[in-house]
C-alpha cells in the first residue's frame, strides 16, 4: 500500500491528491488499521500499524495529518503509546514512533491547520487528558524524583495531544524513550510558527515541567557539596551516556545528583536555545521567575557559611556553563538586575541579590570571596554589554566610585594645570 502511494504521488504534481490517497482518505483505511492495532489481532499488529504510521507521515510528501481521517487514528494511537508512560509499548514502537512525530509537528501543534491538497477537509485538533507532571527521566541519569505535588502545577485551558504525550513519555522510566521525548520536544519549540510557540508556552505544561524538574533536582543535591567536586565534575551534555556510579572511581557524595541536576539544566539551556523566538523568551521567564528567584535567590541569601558556598559554587557552574543568549540573559537579569541608572540606595534595596554578591567578594570566608570573584569572573567574560554596563559603566558615567567633596580654588587650579601638562 506504501509503495503504491509513494509512486502515484511521484507521478503528480506536488499537492495533487491521487485516485489511491482519495481512497485511502475517504474510506478510512487508518481508521480500520487502528481499530486491528488496538486489538493487537492478528499478534504483532500493534507495532506493524505504528510503521505504517511511521512512515506513510514520513514519505508522503503532502500534508495528510489536517484531513480528519488520518489526524484522528494517529492522535489517538499515540495517546495510546503515551498513556502511563507507555508501559505496553516496546522502546522500539515509541522510538520509531516519535521520527513521524517530528516531521509533522506544526499541523499537530495548532488548534486549526488548513489543507495544502485539494478535496482535504479542515479539522481542529480534539482535547486530551493533560499528563500529570511526575518524575522526569533525563536518559542520562534516572534519579527517582517524588511525584511533584499537584498544587505546583498551572493547568492549561487546553490541551494539545502531541504535546502531552511526548511530556507525558519524558516520564518514562525507560531512558532511550524519554530522551526521544525530550528531542521531540525540541522539534515542536523550534518550529517558526508564532501559533506553535504560543499554544507550546501557553496551552500546555512544558514551562511548569521544565522548572519544576529543576527545582527537584536542585532540592535533591546534598545540603553541602564541594565547591571543588561541582567546578571539576565532567562536562554534562544531557542524554548522550549514562552515568554508573558503582564503576566510577572518583566518585564523591552527590555526584549523581549533582550530574542529573546539571543535565537537565543542559537540556533546558539547549532547549531554549533551539527554540524559535517567542517560546525561547517565555521558557527563559519561566526559569527566572520559577527557578532562579524562586529557589536559587534564597538559598544565596542565607546566613550560613557552608549554604552560601555550596549556593554559589552551583550558581557559579551553571554561568560557565549557560550558552543560550536569552537564558543568560535572564540570569544576567537575576544576578545583577535590569536598572541602569546610576546606583543609589534606593537600588541596591530594590535588587538586594547584586549588593549582596558584591560583599561576598569581601567575605569573612575566603572560600566565598574567592568562589563569588571566579563567578564575577565568568560572568564578565560572557558575551552580554548588560553584564559590563551594570558592574562597571553605570557607575563610571557619575563617578559614584568617588567620595564627594567640595574643591576648593587652590585645588581646582592645581587640577587643571595638571590636566593641561598632561595634555601638553
Amino acid at each position: 500500500m506504501l509503495v503504491i502511494l509513494i509512486q502515484e504521488e511521484s507521478e503528480r504534481e506536488f499537492g495533487e491528491t491521487g485516485p489511491c490517497m482519495e481512497y485511502l482518505l475517504h474510506h478510512k483505511i487508518l481508521e480500520t488499521l487502528y481499530t486491528l492495532g488496538k486489538a493487537d489481532c492478528p499478534p504483532g499488529m500493534k507495532q506493524q500499524v505504528l510503521v505504517f504510521y511511521t512512515k506513510l507521515l514520513g514519505k508522503v510528501r503532502q500534508p495528510l495529518l489536517p484531513h480528519i481521517n488520518v489526524h484522528r487514528p494517529v492522535q489517538n494511537k499515540f495517546k495510546s503509546l503515551a498513556s502511563k508512560g507507555a508501559p505496553n509499548a516496546t522502546s522500539e514502537d515509541v522510538l520509531k514512533g516519535q521520527d513521524s512525530l517530528s516531521t509533522d509537528t506544526g499541523q499537530s501543534c495548532r488548534p486549526e491547520e488548513p489543507s495544502g491538497a485539494s478535496g482535504m477537509e479542515h479539522t481542529e485538533l480534539e482535547d486530551a487528558p493533560p499528563p500529570q507532571p511526575d518524575d522526569l527521566s533525563t536518559g542520562l541519569d534516572n534519579l527517582s524524583i517524588a511525584a511533584l505535588p499537584e498544587a505546583t502545577v498551572v493547568r492549561p485551558n487546553q490541551d494539545y495531544n502531541l504535546v502531552n504525550s511526548l511530556l507525558n513519555l519524558t516520564r518514562s522510566p525507560d531512558g532511550r524513550i524519554a530522551v526521544k521525548a525530550c528531542e521531540g520536544l525540541m522539534l515542536l519549540v523550534s518550529l517558526p510558527e508564532p501559533a506553535a510557540a504560543k499554544c507550546l508556552t501557553q496551552s500546555t505544561c512544558l514551562c511548569e515541567l521544565l522548572t519544576d524538574r529543576l527545582t527537584s533536582l536542585y532540592k535533591a543535591l546534598p545540603q553541602s557539596v564541594d565547591p571543588l567536586d561541582i567546578e571539576t565534575v565532567e562536562a554534562i551534555n544531557w542524554g548522550l551516556d549514562s552515568y554508573s556510579h558503582k564503576e566510577d572511581a572518583s566518585a564523591f557524595p552527590g555526584k549523581r545528583a549533582l550530574i542529573s541536576f546539571l543535565s537537565w539544566f543542559d537540556y533546558c539551556d539547549q532547549l531554549i536555545k533551539e527554540a524559535q523566538k517567542t517560546a525561547a523568551v517565555a521558557l527563559a521567564k519561566a526559569v527566572h521567575e520559577r527557578f532562579f528567584i524562586g529557589v536559587m535567590e534564597p538559598q544565596l541569601m542565607q546566613t550560613s557559611e557552608m549554604g552560601i558556598l555550596t549556593s554559589t559554587a552551583l550558581l557559579h557552574r551553571i554561568v560557565r556553563q549557560v550558552t543560550s543568549d536569552i537564558l543568560l540573559q535572564e540570569m544576567v537579569f537575576f544576578i545583577l538586575g535590569e536598572q541602569r541608572e546610576p546606583e543609589t540606595l534606593a537600588e541596591i534595596s530594590r535588587h538586594p541579590l547584586r549588593h549582596r554578591l558584591i560583599e561576598h567578594c569581601d567575605h569573612i570566608s575566603d572560600e566565598i570571596s574567592i568562589m563569588t570573584l571566579r563567578m564575577f569572573e565568568h560572568l564578565l567574560q560572557k558575551p552580554n554589554e548588560h553584564i559590563l554596563y551594570n558592574l562597571v559603566l553605570r557607575n563610571l558615567e557619575e563617578r559614584n566610585y568617588t567620595e564627594y567633596k567640595p574643591v576648593c580654588p587652590e585645588d581646582k587650579d592645581v587640577v587643571e594645570n595638571g590636566l593641561i601638562a598632561g595634555a601638553v
